[in-house]
């Protein structure tokens, strides 16, 4: 795999890393994932790794990760994923779970899956082989009408706030409709590579004019109504192109408060 000449300082971490995951005995398998094993990083990307620990296995992993960098910055994210940041804001997450979980791989998901890459300490092949059957599993066709579902609920709950007059809130809950927009429009407009986190180079996948639409949504707060009446109007054109179901009622409900508000 080539490297762009910025991930010079990335190569050398890994590979100081990966030495070091194969030398503790603590642990007992180990993974890469991520952009860097795709080959889609950059020098603004992080490098990310799960450590299987062996039974009862005291380990800290600040403490272990500090004895080969610096860290600027430790702290659990709310995902659970102990993360670093390092010099220059390289972050580095590192999950260290019992190895008892190995098990747990195959229900990731197997976007962009390059076991090769991701292999880094597997003594008995179990993590190999959990990665090729997991790499070798058709991928997910994406469930739409779930996520027309989830998105409709966000933007009834947003519009209501909204017109309670809750503006910060309502600018938050935008999140979330523009998470279940993104998806929708990659599948509509045929660029589903990345379904399981569709901002991925969305600015070099999809259309300007799904750019567009997109930068339409995300108004300041200032700009609420505007901004809830494009998603109002782009959620229903793209569950008709979609094929799929909206509530008649629900979808003149939606439509009238994105009227009022705007």
């Amino acid at each position: 795999m080539s490297l762009a000449p910025d991930l010079n300082r990335h190569a050398k971490l890994d590979a100081r890393l990966r030495d070091a995951l194969r030398a503790d005995e603590r642990i007992s398998h180990a993974l890469a994932y991520g952009s860097f094993t795709q080959g889609t990083a950059d020098g603004f990307s992080d490098l990310e790794y799960w450590l299987y620990l062996a039974p009862d296995a005291d380990f800290d992993v600040c403490g272990w990760l500090e004895t080969l960098t610096p860290v600027l910055h430790f702290v659990v994210n709310e995902f659970g994923t102990p993360t670093a940041i390092l010099s220059g804001l390289l972050r580095v997450e590192l999950h260290a779970v019992p190895n008892t979980r190995l098990a747990g791989l195959e229900d990731w998901g197997n976007e962009h899956l390059f076991p090769e890459r991701m292999l880094v300490k597997d003594p008995d092949g179990r993590l190999r082989a959990a990665l090729q059957k997991l790499a070798a599993k058709a991928p997910p066709h994406p469930d739409t009408q779930a996520t027309l579902d989830r998105l409709l609920n966000w933007m009834a709950f947003g519009l209501n706030v909204l017109a309670r007059g809750e503006r910060i809130r309502a600018h938050g809950l935008l999140w979330w409709i523009q998470g279940g927009l993104l998806p929708l429009a990659s599948v509509e407009s045929g660029h589903t590579e990345y379904l399981l986190n569709p901002a991925r180079l969305a600015e070099r996948r999809l259309s300007a004019d799904t750019l567009r639409r997109y930068a339409a949504i995300t108004g300041s707060v200032d700009d609420l109504e505007a901004a809830y009446s494009e998603a109002v109007g782009w959620t229903l054109e793209l569950a008709a192109s979609l094929g799929l179901k909206v509530n008649p009622e629900l979808a003149q409900d939606l439509r009238e408060r994105a009227r009022v508000g705007a």
